[in-house]
């Protein structure tokens, strides 16, 4: 374990250099930019590969000793470490620890924020401690000043009324194993780059004692006034959650740092080097890690319909998905290259109201493969539009969206079971406020009473999308179980132009069959011969050239159940067609 001489801390803001080595920090300086000159790209993103390279030529250069740990906190394996396992004095790096078991017990009820923490004498030390014996803090005033300002008189009285015993037992529950809090003063408190770099990772996806905690204790590490290593050399408004220490040849700085392509964990622990080299040396770190976008650990793109997808209440509905590797690497069935697949469903008012219980495996696919993927969605009770959104996990079970990987979103309609399926011939040319012949061709699919059937329609104006005229047309009583067709006088809509007509068959507000949309040209009245300004009398060429009228053509409509010849897909089973009557 790499041991210092006292376990004194001086993490107050620093005027200038415990050690008179101004020019050994400028010659760092200068390794630290001929690095980044020869390694850095043009641009401000770097591969994983780059990175690494980065920050082996910093580590190299360090005069000191480094222990390192850099990962994405959705990802299982670092990005990049060196000496991730070397126990490392940990200064004030300890009072991570002590600010997890007091969480822990606000979580619990044990403690409160207002609750009373008196600093003794024994919490004052030489250096970096701001309270005077006997000082009254409440619980709360005590943490935000241990981990803000790092003060050493409000953590050591902590450290008493907790216990080291306690704060080990804490963090072993929460498998942070190498992190050790001393039990007394005979002891050092130590961890290893490792240890600190799974706390923060737990913190980051909010598993530590609980969400609430981990958000609470999130906020105060971002409060952090000691910002001269980590956050250093980053642009001005970057969000960083840390915590530093140092003693005397130890200086460290772990936290998060929010980049823009996700956050990332940063554990820089440096010993056996000035407190000027080891500053720049984990800004460095810092820095680099920031500008790397890189790249997230699968990534797909995907083909869905722009259309609302039909779905019963209440059923789990599947829904086909195209889905094409475009990431770098190769997707397996199992182990550590595979990959999974998430769902969530929001409300219209963007709620969640239910996901997917379990990532699903996606198949194994190279770069720029494509299979079609058939994903079971949990449809709601209630009718209504809804959203889904899908995406990526790692072999883990970790999603990816945080990363930069890519997600989609296509939407369903639930609807009540339908009664009816039908096929209902709309002529394409209409004439504004008379009457058209209109066929439907039905069969029943439930229901045990008569219904009176009626069409609902909308007319849509295309270049806005929005509704101009709707109404209903009787059509006819369906009789239980049967079947048929419906010769139906359908006035049109009061309107002229082209037009999108939205339809289905109604009994009441209630839908009965899946609705169809077409376009239609809606024109003037007809005129006949004998009318004034009529059409003209035919003549003998035009008799013996006849061309048929266009103004009674029938949509064509591909239907996924072809229960009929030409059916419209609708809920349930539909029976075998009969001859109509």
């Amino acid at each position: 374990m790499r041991r210092v001489k006292t376990r004194l801390s001086h993490e107050t803001r620093r005027a200038g250099c415990r050690y008179l080595c101004w020019m050994r920090g400028i010659g760092f300086t200068l390794v630290v930019c001929l690095v980044f000159g020869l390694v850095a790209p043009a641009r401000a993103e770097a591969s994983t590969a780059d990175l690494i390279r980065q920050l082996d030529g910093l580590v190299a250069s360090f005069p000191g000793g480094a222990g390192v740990w850099v990962s994405d906190p959705n990802v299982p394996t670092p990005l990049f470490t060196h000496d991730p396992d070397e126990q490392v004095i940990a200064a004030s790096l300890y009072k991570l620890g002590v600010l997890a078991e007091a969480e822990r017990r606000v979580d619990a009820g044990q403690l409160h924020y207002s609750d009373e923490v008196v600093i003794q004498p024994e919490d004052i030390t030489a250096d970096g401690s701001f309270e005077e014996a006997g000082t009254q803090l409440t619980l709360d005033e005590a943490l935000e000043a241990m981990i803000t300002i790092s003060d050493n008189g409000a953590a050591l009285a902590l450290w008493h009324i907790l216990g080291g015993g306690n704060i080990d037992a804490t963090l072993q529950k929460a498998r942070i194993t190498d992190f050790h809090v001393a039990l007394d003063e005979s002891e050092d408190h130590w961890a290893t780059p490792r240890a600190v770099g799974t706390f923060f990772t737990l913190l980051a996806k909010r598993q530590l004692i609980s969400p609430a905690a981990s958000d609470r204790m999130l906020a105060r590490l971002e409060r952090q006034q000691i910002n001269n290593r980590l956050p250093a050399q980053l642009p001005a408004g970057v969000v960083v959650a840390h915590k530093t220490g140092n003693l005397v040849g130890a200086t460290h700085d772990a936290g998060i740092i929010y980049t823009k392509s996700g956050p990332r964990v940063v554990v820089a622990m440096t010993w056996d080097a000035p407190d000027e080299d080891a500053d720049n040396f984990i800004s460095s770190v810092g820095a680099s890690v920031y500008s790397a976008i890189l790249e997230p650990a699968a990534n797909a793109r995907y083909q869905v319909t722009k259309n609302a997808i039909a779905v019963d209440i209440g059923t789990q509905s599947p829904v086909v998905v195209s889905i094409t590797n475009v990431g770098s690497r190769p997707w397996t069935a199992t182990g550590p290259g595979s990959v999974g697949l998430i769902w969530e469903l929001r409300s219209n008012q963007g709620q969640v109201l239910t996901n997917s219980p379990r990532p699903q495996a996606l198949p194994g696919l190279l770069p720029n493969q494509t299979q079609n993927i058939s994903i079971d969605v949990a449809v709601p009770k209630q009718p209504g539009m809804y959203t889904v959104t899908i995406g990526l996990t790692d072999a883990g079970g970790n999603a990816l969206a945080s990363s930069g990987a890519a997600t989609a979103t296509f939407t369903l309609r639930a609807h009540q079971p339908y009664l009816v399926t039908a096929q209902i011939g709309m002529p394409r040319q209409l004439h504004r406020s008379e009457a058209s012949l209109l066929v439907v061709n039905y069969a029943a699919l439930a229901g045990a009473t008569d219904r009176p059937l009626s069409i609902s329609w909308r007319v849509i104006d295309p270049r806005t999308n929005r509704t101009v005229q709707q109404g209903s047309s009787p059509v006819g009583a369906l009789t239980a179980g049967a079947n048929g067709t419906f010769f139906v006088s359908f006035l049109a809509p009061n309107v002229l132009g082209t037009y999108r007509l939205a339809y289905e068959l109604t009994d009441g507000n209630a839908v009965l069959n899946e609705p169809v949309t077409t376009t239609v040209e809606i024109e003037g009245p007809r005129t006949y011969p004998d009318d004034e300004g009529g059409r003209p009398v035919p003549t003998s060429q035009s008799r013996a050239t006849p061309t048929p009228s266009p103004r009674f053509q029938f949509p064509t409509i591909t239907i996924p159940k072809p229960s009929l010849p030409i059916t419209l897909p609708l809920r349930g089973k539909s029976p075998s067609p009969s001859p109509a009557p």
